[in-house]
């Protein structure tokens, strides 16, 4: 979420940052759109994720005082340096965008 705060990211960003399995990330993202909290819009072959822009607004005040306060922890820090910088284009192989490995046929004998 303290992520989602900087820029939308998409899911491999996400689990890229985290270091957790996709499905591990989407099902997380999964319970915090059922919530309310997070939102998402297509854009081509993405997903982004960003926090939801239409909470209420007490609600929005709790959760910007739980980030403010999560992110004072080294390791949300490190975990912002580091999302600040990912890069989608480079982490989050779109089908078709990348050439598939070839293996050499071996001879029949």
């Amino acid at each position: 979420m303290a992520s989602l705060r900087l820029r939308k990211m998409a899911v491999c960003e996400i689990r890229e940052l985290l270091k957790l399995s996709f499905s591990t990330v989407s099902k997380h993202l999964s319970i915090l759109k059922e919530a309310g909290l997070i939102d998402f819009e297509k854009e081509g072959k993405w997903v982004n994720y960003e926090i939801n822009q239409d909470l209420p607004p007490e609600i929005k005040k709790i959760l910007d005082q739980v980030l403010s306060f999560v992110s004072q922890e080294e390791q949300i820090k490190e975990d912002l340096k580091v999302a600040r910088f990912l890069d989608r284009n480079k982490i989050c192989p779109l089908t078709g965008a990348t050439s598939k490995l070839k293996i050499p046929r071996r001879n029949k004998l």
